[in-house]
């Protein structure tokens, strides 16, 4: 799983999934340091019991999840990413065939972070980083996987996903910045021999979100800070570049920004610098507002992302709803609703119209399914497969109940909720008290939508609740909800937190006992602040990632996610004394509950040093904890390997440190 920390639209900056290894069996996740705190030696009797859960893991890995989906251009193939065989690599299936088994493009220990069609169909591009190091290669491959050839191969860089001209299949443009720096580059590389120029250079963070059919203009959208973004546009033969919203001295949230189907007119998703979000369809030149879809519905949700038929006749918008994804069609010239598509209760990303403009391609999960692609049809709104395929875990896994509660917070908020449960052998739900994990998304602008989710699904047959509060700062629910944790307000968060450790604990299937908090990334950071300052509510705890100490982490993080941590932390010079305030380290010694903590070796967001910091302190208070550091990960956990190993050693460690009565028992391996 790999994990992207802010708010989404920096997630093409940044974009949902052992204690060590004995000296005579390392294994290939296990990394040895010097001047490190060292990963946990297992025990001969821990990794006998690992063995023993390994097979209950296999059957949820082997749901294997296909995403990233593009349809050609002449709208016979369907490519998209899965991760069934280890790693995440690319495929290409035929529409007309969904059941036909799909073509494996890539190879390899690294895995694929994005892949398209180029404008004629006639090869793939694709980026890939070396150990979840983030920077990103752009490279093409023919459509039998044959010459793949690395088109960037020099320098260092987190490049973001290219954008490519639909009359030119040999052009592409891109965005990068090295981790030293905020400042971004403007590129355009030729896809035939790798030829790149400097196109245009801005100060601040920003990423190419579209380009016109012939190459000549391409939009960027500017990141000030969460609430203060800007839609450029560059002339990518002069590098001129002017703002085409918001109004000069404006401020508003951009999500997305993309032109219209003959490149003269520029759409927006945005908030507007308010709490409703809206569609804007701009004039190329003026930047005069000429048409407006308010999306109301639901308050607080807003238009996520944006799809432009190529025929001019529809737009398609994301809209993430905090706990759930929407579709629409607008009609591309009024923007009014032409047709919501059918959709399950589930997230929901795109993959771009067919060339008729008589389909959408989208990938699609629910909390019992993994994502998997389709297509939506622009007129009916019927979602269709484009991919029936076996996947052989999914049988054995134990069937759930999905539910969306709220919890009255503090301050008179309302704390959104989703909670999967176990279903009982009689069809029922699950009326035993169960062990209950907590689990807090990352973000901090992010939301736990209701999605497959490979943790949840492994402890929910593991005889565990899964919940996952969407605690203020979660996107989805509105600009004031969204923005009422920062700064001085990180307390609120955790009295949320309070609100739904007590609600949990009054539930019939809860064992108030067995209440364990799990989070990743801000949701790790999240995890042990609540064993900090909530040291006699939570049982025991699990940092995926997470921040240890404020301070140190805008010190050593991508400069480009430090930019938008200051607006949300405080500044390390000016604001000092409330990023110590705020750090889980300042109070590390009230942490008594049993600690699992999990790295990634080459992690540019949240540094391994920050899991060493606090591991380090446990260790030498005698605090129970084991340590797991990914050799060949990141901000992420995405190799099989690695899911494995994270999943069978928290269960482990778990049922070693919580109360003994009713936990599932581990059978011994044979």
């Amino acid at each position: 799983m790999r994990v992207f920390l802010l708010l989404p639209a920096l997630a093409t900056i940044l974009a949902c999934n052992p204690p060590g290894m004995d000296e005579s069996d390392p294994g290939p996740q296990e990394i040895e340091a010097v001047n490190v705190v060292q990963p946990t030696l297992l025990t001969q009797d821990q990794r006998t019991r690992d063995r023993a859960l390994e097979f209950e893991a296999a059957a949820v890995l082997d749901a294997f999840a296909n995403f990233n989906t593009r349809l050609s251009p002449d709208g016979g193939k369907v490519l998209f990413l899965s991760d069934r065989s280890g790693s995440v690599q690319a495929y290409i299936g035929e529409v007309a065939r969904p059941a036909a088994p799909a073509i494996q493009i890539t190879d390899g220990a690294d895995g694929l972070h994005w892949a398209n069609f180029t404008a004629d169909g006639g090869r793939i591009v694709f980026t890939r980083d070396a150990g979840r190091d983030e920077n990103y290669r752009i490279y093409r491959v023919n459509l039998d996987g044959s010459n793949p050839v690395n088109l960037t191969p020099r320098k260092n860089l987190h490049r973001d996903n290219p954008v490519l001209p639909e009359d030119l299949p040999n052009l592409s443009f891109y965005t990068a910045r090295d981790v030293s720096s905020p400042s971004t580059t403007l590129y355009a590389l030729q896809l035939d021999d790798g030829k790149e120029r400097s196109v245009y250079r801005d100060s601040h963070p920003s990423w190419a979100s579209d380009v016109t059919a012939d190459g000549s203009r391409v939009l960027l959208v500017r990141f000030i800070d969460r609430t203060d973004l800007a839609v450029l546009e560059v002339d990518a033969a002069s590098g001129a570049a002017r703002q085409v919203y918001p109004p000069q001295g404006e401020r508003a949230a951009v999500y997305d920004a993309r032109y219209d189907a003959d490149g003269g007119r520029v759409l927006v998703a945005t908030d507007e610098g308010r709490e409703i979000s809206s569609v804007l369809l701009l004039h190329g030149m003026t930047g005069v507002i000429e048409r407006r879809y308010i999306q109301d519905r639901p308050l607080g949700a807003h238009v996520a992302a944006i799809e432009v038929s190529p025929t001019g006749d529809r737009i398609a918008v994301v809209v993430n709803a905090g706990n759930r994804s929407e579709v629409r069609f607008l009609d591309a010239e009024t923007l009014e609703l032409a047709k919501e598509v059918e959709l399950p209760f589930g997230m929901v990303e795109f993959g771009g119209f067919s060339s008729d403009g008589k389909e959408l391609a989208m990938v699609v999960a629910t909390p019992e399914q993994p994502w998997d692609v389709y297509a939506a049809d622009a007129a009916g709104g019927r979602l269709r497969r484009l991919r029936d395929e076996a996947r052989p875990g999914l049988e054995n896994l134990p069937p759930i109940d999905v539910a969306i509660e709220r919890i009255a917070a503090f301050d008179g908020l309302s704390i959104p909720v989703n909670v999967y449960l176990p279903r009982s052998k009689d069809g029922g739900a699950s009326t035993c008290a169960l062990p209950t994990i907590v689990f807090l998304h990352g973000g901090p602008a992010w939301s736990y939508q209701a999605a497959w989710d490979p943790l949840a699904r492994f402890f929910l047959g593991r005889g565990y609740a899964f919940v996952g509060p969407n605690v203020r700062g979660s996107i989805g629910f509105g600009r004031a909800y969204e923005r009422a944790d920062n700064r001085e307000k990180r307390s609120d968060v955790l009295r949320d937190l309070e609100s739904v450790n007590g609600w949990v604990k009054r539930q019939p299937w809860c064992d108030p006992d067995r209440v364990v908090v799990m989070g990743l990334s801000y949701g790790g950071y999240l995890t042990l602040m609540a064993l900090t300052r909530q040291p006699t509510l939570w049982s025991a705890g699990v940092d995926l990632f997470g921040v240890a100490d404020l301070g140190t982490l805008l010190a050593s993080t991508d400069r480009t996610v430090r930019v938008a941590l200051i607006d949300e932390f405080g500044d390390p010079e000016r604001d000092a004394a409330l990023l110590a305030e705020y750090s889980p380290m300042r109070d590390v010694s009230r942490i008594t509950a049993p600690l699992f903590v999990y790295a990634g070796q080459n992690d540019p967001r949240v540094p391994r040093t920050e899991s060493d910091q606090i591991v380090g302190a446990l260790r030498r208070r005698g605090v129970a904890v084991e340590y797991m550091v990914a050799a060949n990960e990141g901000h992420s956990f995405d190799h099989r390997e690695t899911k494995m190993q994270l999943m069978v050693r928290v269960a482990r460690f778990l049922e070693e440190n919580l109360p003994l009565r009713d936990r599932p028992s581990i059978p011994p391996a044979e």
